[in-house]
């Protein structure tokens, strides 16, 4: 699917964003599987599987059994699922942006540092982690919306920028892509080879993810938006790949590369869970892709009373598509800190908020949890809000339970202070202020004794320059 960068970002594809997709809240009662009513918060210590440390990283979280279906519930009822907190948060739709103050600004130039130090000088790339010569298109993505928030804040000049943008999208134009038309989940940020998360070579690639894609696409709507004069290089980019394929079933889907000795192929999968599938949803309609069940929480939102709150969840499960559902901050955050606010995003969000706000009331325990690096074995947790239907636990990428490394994340923080200014991301922002280094910001503290953990990546310094330019400009993306 070619895909007119001029028709986005002049002219926003007035035919395509003016279908209402539409959604209706489903029934608060809807719980699928048992309901947890103040369950331990944290899990005994484990040992750390060994084999676990080669599981790679990964924003995409897909059905390892295709064949079990989606199950939509058929009462719509209208309910009001609105978020309610008895202290009452000012509505975050009604901020206003903005200056940084000198501390946010050096706040924004230790973020930006991370990009100095890592971008390689030839092909203009930065690796997913300090000294790693391997990325995502998740990770530059993120750099794209680093760079463009980083020249809005006066961090770099228009010259370093442009300069920049054009290394990057040069590289983008020459990776190597899938036989189905699309890049590889993983590449070599020195020579562009496709590569599994180890960053070892892979002639035929791993897979692609579709999620990683729209977060590029992302960053490349809001760069030609900022630097209009690349909008011919980045449909030199897009031209390249068909992103038709990335749809199954009005959703958004991923390939899997299957190989044994004699031959290969490909198995299509849907992907993508709570937050995540929505945050690539919205620039798919951007886009016009097939995906319009991708943008609507409705199919797939359920509620899970925890003490006398309620936390968002997915009704895809471990039981019902055999990979569990993680609720945590990060695509919350970056929808509302790309896209802005819009209905669903806004209720669902606040209340993934709240449950964070509701265990440090209730605890005591400081908390502010995404998906993050780790250093050290296990290397990546996605600390959960909700995973299946135990709240607040960690977990790896193979679904381990991690909850002794749980930790709070940099970025969040950053991110949840950006959008709702409540008094509590004060506290969150006083903790982790220590975490500044001259290569950036390390990813977090780790609960169990609130150390640091001492990695520096790309996603949380992007993040944290998303959330900064929220703060002083708003929304990185406007439509036209």
């Amino acid at each position: 699917m070619r895909i007119a960068f001029i028709a986005l970002v002049l002219l926003c594809a007035n035919a395509i964003l003016a279908q209402d997709i539409g959604w209706e809240p489903l029934p608060e009662d809807l719980i699928f599987g048992p309901v947890y009513v103040g369950p331990k918060d944290d899990s005994d210590a484990k040992q750390d599987d060994p084999d676990d440390a080669t599981i790679s990283p990964s924003v995409a979280i897909i059905d390892s059994v295709e064949e079990n279906p989606l199950v939509i519930p058929k009462d719509d009822s209208e309910r009001s699922i609105t978020f309610q907190d008895p202290r009452r948060i000012p509505d975050p739709r009604k901020l206003l942006p903005s200056p940084l103050t000198e501390i946010e600004i050096e706040y924004a130039r230790t973020a930006w540092s991370y990009f100095t130090h890592n971008t390689h000088p030839e092909t203009g790339l930065v690796p997913s982690v300090r000294r790693f010569k391997s990325m995502t298109l998740w990770d530059e993505g993120g750099y794209l919306l680093a760079l463009t928030s980083a020249h809005r804040l006066g961090l770099i000049s228009r010259i370093e920028a442009t300069d920049r943008l054009s290394k990057v999208l040069n590289s983008l134009a020459h990776l190597p892509l899938l036989d189905v038309g699309v890049p590889n989940k993983a590449y070599n940020i020195e020579t562009l080879e496709m590569t599994d998360y180890a960053n070892r070579p892979q002639p035929d690639g791993v897979g692609c993810s579709a999620l990683d894609i729209m977060r590029l696409m992302s960053g490349l709507l809001v760069v030609t938006q900022e630097f209009p004069e690349f909008i011919p290089f980045a449909q030199l980019v897009v031209d390249r790949w068909d992103l038709a394929v990335l749809t199954k079933k009005k959703r958004l889907a991923c390939f899997v590369v299957k190989k044994n000795r004699k031959e290969k192929w490909y198995v299509k999968l849907i992907e993508g869970r709570i937050g995540y599938e929505q945050y690539a949803g919205v620039t798919a309609r951007e886009l016009g892709l097939n995906a319009p069940l991708t943008f609507s929480y409705k199919p797939i939102l359920r509620w899970q009373q925890y003490f006398d709150i309620r936390i968002p969840g997915d009704i895809r499960n471990a039981a019902s598509h055999g990979v569990s559902s993680v609720t945590t901050s990060e695509p919350f955050l970056l929808e509302a800190l790309e896209y802005g606010w819009r209905d669903e995003n806004y209720d669902v969000t606040l209340a993934v908020f709240k449950a964070q706000h509701h265990r440090f009331k209730r605890t005591g325990q400081l908390t502010s949890l995404s998906e993050d690096h780790i250093k050290g074995a296990p290397y990546f947790a996605y600390n959960g809000i909700l995973v299946d239907n135990e709240p607040f636990v960690s977990v790896t990428a193979g679904r381990k339970d991690v909850s002794h490394k749980r930790g709070i994340s940099t970025k969040a923080s950053f991110g949840w202070w950006a959008l709702t200014r409540h008094p509590y991301t004060l506290k969150l922002l006083e903790a982790i202020s220590s975490l500044q280094t001259e290569e950036g910001w390390y990813a977090g503290l780790f609960e169990a004794d609130m150390s640091s953990n001492e990695i520096l990546t790309l996603n949380t310094n992007a993040m944290i320059l998303e959330a900064l330019h929220y703060k002083a400009f708003g929304p990185l993306y406007h439509k036209r």
